[in-house]
């Protein structure tokens, strides 16, 4: 959906002013996925109110959040094209890989130019979000007040519920611990020896950083996943990654491998654990500096912590360049987030048997159309533009049953059956030809091109909550495009 649309006077009606709560929506979040839902709902004039609890848009990006995950000389691994919205392009004298202060300034400008400050209650937090009939959610904020929404997006992203593995509650008190989410700089960290608990991106980042400062840096890894740099051949990675010919299958996979190969070496060279996925379907870490910092020394793998003692001394097991006990004097837990929301009741949402959110296309639960539910994955690279098409189907079909069109029907009865029961639109040209004559592409033959991989190598997190699930960003993208045509 392109939000130019959007008129530039709006009715009362369009603008929320003086439209009870019980026809409005609550979207819950307003990060980049918020503020995609928020363009969205007001370009097809769905009344909402746009909640957040920090003081300015822009979610764990705004510099002013307090307890963000993301820190200050955090620079992120998407390059600016698929970090950016299609109707507002990053300003050119922004670098191709943006810090936390220049995306917070993109998302408040985005805001501004769709006026969707004028939604925006800031330093709101939702306490409780109950559902009664459909169409009926009783929604308790942090103020005290209790107020009646039609439906919910709930938009407030993947970092809301910190994973931490059973054997967090056995450190000693005498030991610094803190969750990835925590992380802020290495500041502090002189003389300190510091242990990094995880297998993926945020691992790797806070492992690099903390070696800035540290005495000693260990980085413990259970699941091994690939080191790909952030320019390939001149090109950000992302880019040439969606430039390569998937169509291919396996030989692109092993053309690609060897590149990866030559420019950052294999990971069991440094010590870390075989990769347990090959490249093309992995939740690879992207980095130009983990690689030189274990060769240097400054970051030293290790494999699965074992056990702690009582004195704090860790144990390992497995691979790993050091299996020498540790005794740390901080220990990072960058082990991943669990899904959902703690504001939604745990039933509201169906799970499979595994303990993943049972979503249909990532966002909707099946059995309601009043609720949904924006970046419940994670993807390699850019996940923004993975938000921004799950938004806009939010957006039409909330639209679609406040307004009681046969689409609302069709969207239900999608919703209710497989993601992989969605028709992806055929490819013309060579790539179609080629593809008529070659085997499935590996993402095809998975079905729903989700994965249950996570950052600590398992789908499931410990009890009946499960991780944050990798998925195919660009098949899974390619579904909604193809749902969203049925409103067109």
């Amino acid at each position: 959906m392109s939000h130019a649309s959007a008129t530039q006077q709006t009715s009362a009606e369009d603008a929320g002013v003086d439209v009870p709560s019980r026809e409005k929506v609550l979207v819950v979040g307003a990060g980049p996925a918020g503020l995609a839902a928020a363009a969205a709902l007001k370009a097809l004039r769905v009344p909402f109110d746009l909640v957040d609890a920090g003081k300015d848009v822009g979610g764990i990006w705004s510099t002013s959040r307090e307890g963000s995950p993301v820190w200050p000389a955090m620079e992120m691994i998407s390059s600016t094209q698929f970090t950016q919205y299609e109707d507002m392009i990053q300003p050119v004298s922004f670098p191709t890989f943006l810090r936390p202060a220049q995306m917070s300034k993109y998302l408040r400008a985005y805001a501004a130019r769709y006026d969707l400050t004028d939604h925006f209650l800031p330093r709101l937090v939702v306490r409780t979000a109950k559902p009664f009939e459909e169409g009926v959610w009783q929604v308790e904020f942090s103020d005290g007040r209790v107020t009646v929404y039609r439906a919910i997006v709930a938009a407030h992203g993947v970092s809301s519920r910190p994973h931490l593995p059973e054997w967090a509650g056995d450190v000693p008190g005498g030991i610094r611990t803190l969750h990835s989410s925590q992380w802020e700089s290495s500041d502090g960290l002189e003389g300190r020896r510091v242990l990094v608990v995880g297998s993926g991106q945020s691992a790797a980042d806070i492992a690099v950083d903390a070696a800035r400062r540290a005495l000693e840096v260990r980085w413990s890894v259970r699941t091994g996943h690939w080191i790909v740099p952030r320019t390939i051949g001149g090109k950000p990675g992302d880019v040439a990654a969606s430039h390569e010919p998937s169509v291919l299958g396996g030989l692109n996979e092993k053309i690609a491998e060897q590149v990866v190969r030559r420019a950052v070496g294999d990971p069991e060279s440094l010590g870390l654990p075989g990769p347990a996925a090959p490249l093309l379907e992995d939740a690879v870490i992207v980095s130009d500096e983990i690689a030189p910092r274990i060769r240097d020394g400054r970051v030293t793998p290790t494999g699965d912590v074992e056990a702690i003692g009582e004195d704090g001394t860790v144990s390992f097991t497995g691979h790993g360049r050091a299996h020498a006990d540790f005794a740390p004097d901080v220990i990072v837990f960058a082990t991943g987030y669990e899904q959902g929301a703690d504001y939604l009741p745990d039933d509201v949402v169906p799970r499979t048997a595994s303990g993943a959110l049972d979503l249909f296309l990532g966002a909707f639960p099946r059995g309601r159309s009043d609720l949904v539910l924006l970046g419940q994955q994670r993807v390699n690279g850019g996940v923004l533009p993975l938000l921004v098409e799950q938004a806009d189907v939010a957006a039409y079909a909330l639209h679609a049953e406040r307004e009681g069109t046969p689409q609302a029907a069709q969207f239900r009865r999608l919703r209710e059956g497989a993601d992989s029961q969605v028709p992806l639109p055929a490819e013309s040209g060579l790539r179609g030809r080629l593809g008529a004559l070659l085997p499935p592409r590996r993402e095809d033959r998975r079905g729903s091109g989700a994965s249950a991989r996570s950052a600590s190598g398992s789908g499931a997190a410990d009890g009946d909550r499960a991780l944050v699930p990798f998925v195919d960003r660009e098949l899974l993208l390619a579904r909604l495009r193809s749902v969203r045509e049925l409103f067109d």
